[in-house]
């Protein structure tokens, strides 16, 4: 998702006068747009698949991201590229306790609910969104009616398939082979459960793991060809499928845990001295310190809004990753899309409090 400065008149700032990097609108529109369209493609199907949605106009009173999710479900539709679509999306809005279908960013003022709503005809397939204590049979409410939004809009993308008339196009999936999944779970098949339900994350990885190599020779030993890629796709299928019969079937979570159960919880304030606040959360293993800063009106962020709405707030939430905290080395130096998206969702979920 890119949007153009001409789609708001204007020309980019800086030397060049050119855009520069995505902003952080361009990426979380980008990450909304993506979601709900990649799990519809088949499973196996590894073909190289670009979508770019251009914002090339814009009225600055509704919002761009809606359009963005649709027009690429309309474009996957009519393409000859395989995929379980369409789908339709819509943004779900509630002022003076009336649901609004894709509220301008006026009433988006005044709401108290909004929802963005990805569905097919009978089904949903993403939601996302914030509401200021909304209650649950209101949500539910919220829902049912953006379902109904939905619909016709999927019906008119098939509309447009069949005017467009292209077939899809004839392709190979690329999946486990059987003759290697059979050794796979020779090998894994009763000790997978085992590995997965070790207690502590370091445990499990380093069972996992071992199991893992094991499976990597006895394939290269009995098929000397096979490449790394053929021994990862069997023991990713062997590990999935078991993940998904202990959850299912069983109701027993990786580290041998119920649904229902939770880790130990763990709270500490004040955590590091001079800053204006600090705090230590953990939860089992998982650990996260939050540290807040507060200034002046005046210093909060202004940013480029081409497509319309506010441009600029003052309630920010940074969300850092480093790898060190999963005992990795990686790139350290600019957010990546996952950060930037994560702080969003962290972000939302503090705001109305």
């Amino acid at each position: 998702y890119i949007e153009k400065t001409y789609a708001a008149g204007r020309i980019p700032g800086g030397y060049f006068k050119r855009e520069g990097r995505p902003t952080e609108k361009e990426i979380l529109t980008s990450r909304m747009t993506d979601r709900p369209l990649r799990p519809l493609f088949p499973k196996g199907y590894l073909y190289d698949t670009q979508i770019v949605a251009l914002l090339l106009a814009a009225d600055q009173i509704n919002d761009s991201d809606i359009l963005s999710m649709n027009g690429a479900s309309a474009a996957l539709a009519i393409s000859d590229i395989p995929f379980a679509g369409p789908i339709g999306a819509v943004r779900v809005g509630r002022v003076n306790g009336e649901f609004i279908i894709n509220p301008v960013f006026d009433d988006r003022a005044e709401s108290d609910l909004d929802l963005v709503y990805v569905g097919n005809k009978t089904d949903v397939i993403m939601i996302e969104g914030a509401a200021n204590e909304l209650p649950e049979e209101d949500f539910i409410k919220a829902l049912h009616f953006a379902q109904t939004a939905v619909q016709k809009l999927v019906e008119a993308q098939e509309e447009l398939v069949r005017l467009a008339g292209k077939t899809k196009r004839d392709y190979a999936l690329t999946v486990a082979k059987d003759e290697l999944l059979e050794i796979g779970y020779e090998i894994a098949g009763s000790r997978i459960e085992d590995a997965i339900y070790a207690p502590t994350k370091m445990e499990r990885s380093k069972k996992v793991g071992a199991l893992r190599d094991e499976v990597e020779a006895a394939i290269k030993a009995r098929y000397p060809e096979s490449t790394d890629f053929d021994v990862e796709q069997v023991f990713e299928y062997i590990q999935k499928k078991a993940f998904r019969i202990s959850i299912m079937e069983k109701g027993v979570r990786a580290d041998g845990r119920k649904v229902g159960d939770l880790r130990p919880l763990f709270a500490e304030a004040n955590s590091l001295p001079r800053v204006h606040g600090s705090a230590i959360f953990a939860r089992g293993e998982t650990q996260a310190m939050g540290i807040c800063t507060l200034a002046p009106a005046d210093e909060k962020q202004f940013f480029d809004n081409y497509a319309g709405g506010e441009d600029s707030k003052r309630f920010i939430l940074h969300y850092n990753f480093p790898p060190f905290s999963v005992g990795e080395t990686g790139r350290m130096g600019g957010l990546n899309r996952r950060e930037i998206g994560h702080g969003a969702l962290a972000e939302r979920s503090i705001a109305p409090v």
